[in-house]
């Protein structure tokens, strides 16, 4: 046998490690207590619901059932289900003003004792509803967090995805969504880049990167106030990762140097970033809404002398021999890097000899795997 009190006990014992709130304590407590008192004193097509006295300290069972006007059961507009409906005419002997089509709900005796049977019954009730809704909340809460940054404990590594505790799900990192040649440890606490979201059987999967174009921005979002309250903003990034990236950024507000202010006192800022990102070099540049000049800056560290806008969307730019190899890059990963950022076909000349193309001085404009999203520029990150 099982009392209220007990049960109440069940269910507290059961939620006090799970982040309910009171309201689905409750639902919980009031959906197992109605199931087992239908269970063990009522009919079990009627539906029966439990509510809390307004003292909060019993159940008060009812008898729900949909009010069917009695012209349509007589003329079998409606199968009258005795059990599922009331006619209107024995209705309004309860309530004078309910209509067809309303609920009404009929007091029952009270009960506070129910069979072993009912009280199992009540458990595998309380068990399941904890289960959905804190799958429920889990969902929610990581959705949420999607294009964000969360930070996890590496808890299990194989041959296809590294598993991450993120204490209310799973996180999953698949081999190709990590930065190449990073060193992955289990216990290691990381930050991670949320990409999706789903429900599974087994519970809620987040899916995780650290490769991500995205991730980037998202870190600045999360280590730079002046990004997440939106006074500098995030224009546009392009990444080689584990390698390097670069990321455009423009001033909202006058006299606010966006470049310097995610650079940080003597780097601090970007350093941290890179460290982050496994030693991944970060050129800021500031964005412009001139094509021109917004090519020039975003070749940085190299010095451009001059550039022209040609047709076919390219933009040609003249720089010195010395600052050459720094415009191209290793690999051509600088032109290549500023031509994803800016859209534009890059060519890269010698302003002593402007008329001769350069070896690995042009970048065609290349596809990027994932568009920057101006939404994704402002908000809050999530640890």
């Amino acid at each position: 046998m099982i009392n209220v009190k007990q049960l109440e006990n069940l269910i507290s014992q059961i939620v006090e490690e799970r982040d309910l709130d009171e309201e689905q304590i409750k639902e919980i407590l009031l959906s197992a207590l109605a199931a087992a008192y239908k269970k063990d004193y009522r009919h079990k097509e009627e539906k029966v619901e439990g509510r809390l006295d307004p003292m909060g300290k019993r159940v008060e069972f009812y008898l729900t059932k949909i009010v069917v006007d009695d012209k349509d059961v007589e003329n079998q507009n409606i199968k009258f289900n005795p059990y599922r409906h009331i006619l209107l005419s024995e209705a309004r002997k309860i309530n004078e003003n309910i209509q067809p089509g309303q609920e009404i709900h009929i007091p029952l005796e009270y009960k506070d004792n129910f069979s072993r049977v009912a009280a199992q019954t009540a458990k595998q009730i309380i068990l399941q509803k904890i289960k959905e809704i804190t799958k429920e909340n889990a969902y929610n809460e990581f959705k949420e967090k999607e294009g964000k940054v969360v930070s996890g404990v590496i808890q299990k590594i194989d041959q296809r995805a590294i598993y991450v505790d993120l204490g209310k799900a799973l996180g999953i990192m698949f081999k190709t969504e990590t930065i190449p040649g990073e060193f992955y440890k289990i216990g290691n606490r990381m930050k991670f880049y949320v990409y999706g979201v789903e429900k599974k059987a087994g519970g809620v999967e987040v899916y995780l990167s650290r490769s991500h174009t995205l991730f980037v921005p998202a870190l600045f979002i999360f280590e730079i106030p002046e990004i997440n309250e939106g006074i500098i903003e995030i224009k546009g990034v392009a990444r080689f990762p584990g390698i390097r990236s670069k990321l455009a950024v423009k001033s909202n507000v006058q006299g606010i140097d966006p470049v310097g202010a995610c650079i940080g006192p003597k780097g601090a800022r970007v350093l941290s970033i890179s460290n982050e990102l496994n030693g991944e070099k970060i050129d800021i540049i500031e964005y412009s809404d001139d094509p021109l000049q917004y090519v020039i800056n975003s070749l940085s560290p190299a010095k451009v002398i001059s550039g022209e806008i040609l047709p076919k969307r390219t933009i040609k730019v003249y720089v010195t021999e010395d600052q050459l190899p720094m415009a191209l890059g290793k690999n051509g990963q600088n032109i290549k890097l500023a031509s994803k950022l800016t859209g534009w076909r890059i060519d890269v000349r010698l302003i002593e000899e402007p008329e001769k193309e350069i070896e690995g001085g042009i970048a065609e404009v290349e596809d990027l795997e994932e568009e920057f999203s101006e939404g994704s520029s402002k908000g809050e990150s999530s640890e």
